[in-house]
Parts: C-alpha cells; sequence; structure tokens
C-alpha cells in the first residue's frame, strides 16, 4: 500500500510539474515579443528546436517508430498541422492584443467544444453534470473575456484568434483520441511536432532568415520554449497518467490555469481583474466537474491500480 501511495504522490507532483510548464509558455512567449520576435517567429523556433531534440532521441533509443502505415501518418499530420501548429499560431497572436489571463481561458473553452463535438458528430448522451459543465465553462469565459462590458476592435480581434485556438486544439484533442488509440503518445507526440515543423517552414518561407539566429537570447528562448513549455510538460502528463489515471491526471492537469494568472502577475506585472477572477472560477469548476468521476468509480480504479502494483511486485 505505502508503494502505490509512493506513485501516487509521484503521479501529482508530475502532473503540477506539467501544468506549471505548460503555463510558462505564455510567458516565454510574450517575453520572445519583447526581442523583437512575432508570432509565426516564436513558434517555429519552439517547434523546430522540439522537432530536433525528438529526432535525435528517437534515432538513439526509439528507431522502431519510424514504421507507421499512411493511413496513421496521414491522422498524424491533420493532428500537427491544424491542431498543433493552429492552436500554437492562433494562441501566440491572441497574446498580441490580450492578457494572458484572458488568452488562456479563452483556450480553455476547449473542453466544452469537444464536448460539443462529441454530442454532434457521434451523437453522445450528455449527462446534467456535462450540461453544467458546459454552462460554466461558457460563462465563465463570456465574463473574462469582457464582452458583456463592452470590447475594443483591437480586444475583438484577439477574442476572435483565442477563441479560434480553442477551437484548433479542440480537433487536436478529438484527432488524438482516435490515434492515441492505435500509437503510443510518443509516436503521437514526434509526428505531431514534427508535421507542424515542416508545416511551419512553408509559412515561414523566406522569412527564416529574419530571425536573429545570431542573438543569444534568440536561441535560449527557443530551448526553453521547446523543453520547458514544450518536451519536459509533455512527458510528466504520461507519467502522471500512468501513476494516477488519466482522471485524475485530467483534473489536476487545470493546475496551469492558476499559475498561469500567478506567473503573468509575478513576470509580466499583469493583474486580472475581479471579473476575471470570477470568471477563471467558473472554467475552473466547469473543467473540474467534466472531469471528475464519482466516488465508486474512483474506489473501483484505486483498487484495481492498486492490486496492479502489488501484483507487479
Amino acid at each position: 500500500m505505502q508503494k502505490v501511495q509512493i506513485r501516487r504522490w509521484q503521479g501529482v507532483g508530475a502532473v503540477l510539474t506539467a501544468g506549471t510548464g505548460y503555463a510558462c509558455m505564455s510567458i516565454l512567449v510574450k517575453g520572445a515579443y519583447q526581442l523583437g520576435l512575432g508570432p509565426t517567429q516564436v513558434i517555429a523556433l519552439q517547434s523546430w528546436i522540439a522537432s530536433i531534440l525528438l529526432f535525435g532521441y528517437v534515432v538513439c533509443f526509439k528507431r522502431g517508430i519510424f514504421k507507421i502505415s499512411l493511413r496513421m501518418l496521414g491522422l498524424l499530420a491533420l493532428q500537427g498541422v491544424v491542431g498543433a501548429m493552429g492552436t500554437s499560431l492562433l494562441y501566440a497572436y491572441a497574446l498580441i492584443f490580450l492578457p494572458v489571463s484572458v488568452a488562456i481561458l479563452l483556450l480553455y473553452l476547449y473542453p466544452a467544444l469537444v464536448l460539443a463535438a462529441g454530442v454532434i458528430l457521434w451523437h453522445k448522451k450528455v449527462g446534467r453534470k456535462e450540461l453544467v459543465a458546459f454552462i460554466l465553462t461558457l460563462g465563465g469565459t463570456t465574463l473574462a473575456s469582457g464582452i458583456l462590458s463592452g470590447v475594443s476592435g483591437v480586444a475583438w480581434a484577439g477574442i476572435l484568434l483565442g477563441l479560434a485556438s480553442a477551437i484548433a486544439y479542440a480537433l487536436f484533442n478529438l484527432v488524438g483520441e482516435v490515434v492515441l488509440a492505435q500509437v503510443s503518445p510518443l509516436v503521437a507526440m514526434c509526428y505531431t511536432q514534427w508535421a507542424c515543423a515542416v508545416s511551419l517552414v512553408i509559412v515561414m518561407k523566406g522569412e527564416v532568415m529574419r530571425i536573429p539566429w545570431q542573438n543569444l537570447q534568440t536561441w535560449e528562448v527557443g530551448f526553453l520554449l521547446a523543453t520547458v513549455a514544450s518536451i519536459i510538460p509533455f512527458y510528466m502528463i504520461l507519467v502522471g497518467i500512468e501513476r494516477l489515471g488519466a482522471d485524475q491526471a485530467a483534473i489536476l492537469s487545470t493546475f496551469e490555469l492558476p499559475m498561469t494568472f500567478v506567473l503573468a502577475a509575478i513576470f509580466l506585472n499583469e493583474f486580472p481583474t475581479k471579473v476575471q477572477w470570477i470568471g477563471g472560477s467558473l472554467v475552473l469548476a466547469g473543467i473540474l466537474l467534466l472531469n471528475w468521476r464519482n466516488k465508486k468509480n474512483e474506489e473501483i480504479s484505486n483498487k484495481e491500480r492498486s492490486n496492479s502494483y502489488d501484483g507487479g511486485a
């Protein structure tokens, strides 16, 4: 039993670390803007450096992942181009017009969008809990965005970009649900990252040389985005899922939301308004409710995980 508790706390630590890493992305992106980099350049740096690091790792230790069907390659390319690149670019552009606190809340509309897509596309049944979670998330996002109090044209551009990033991330998750039923998370991460990187080369065209490669700070920001805000949190969330289960890991991963608020206040001097705090609380409540399982299922899951660890000892 003690071994189970140790693994549980390891899982908790891993998921909280992942949430902190993902929260750092917004701060690093805004820091890159201060260096004179544009949104496309920032995301390209992150994707290219992450792709090189992942490719080096795979060549050395996991060469088997290069064996993949054309159908799966197509799905992973879709996930990488529309999901990964689309989400990252749209969110990065939204950060030009919006405070970090508003941009991250708009992005966190994606669980509600995934739920809505499941109902529309696959005719999934929605219970009272899911409906309440959807209303909380939608209401919280609306409050935090400032739509009800009136916003400027510039802010509207940011809000629309933020909403578009949530739609792209919802697509990323929907395709990911299909993909991860057939391949490992490592395969999915590598191929989506590579597809994103190749797409950005095409999108950038002649702008590649406009990136100040000679500036050491450019490499520092790119490396931090690729590792601290990308590869490391992705790996940590997988560790958390392994030790806690996907349900508990999903609940704990919402730590990213308040942590983003805190980091924005510390490093960017951006303090959420009272209305944004209320909106953020509603969004967080909606996400937690959407992922929370009843006590009976939780006890069954814990018992199965305990038996699994005891049997493997």
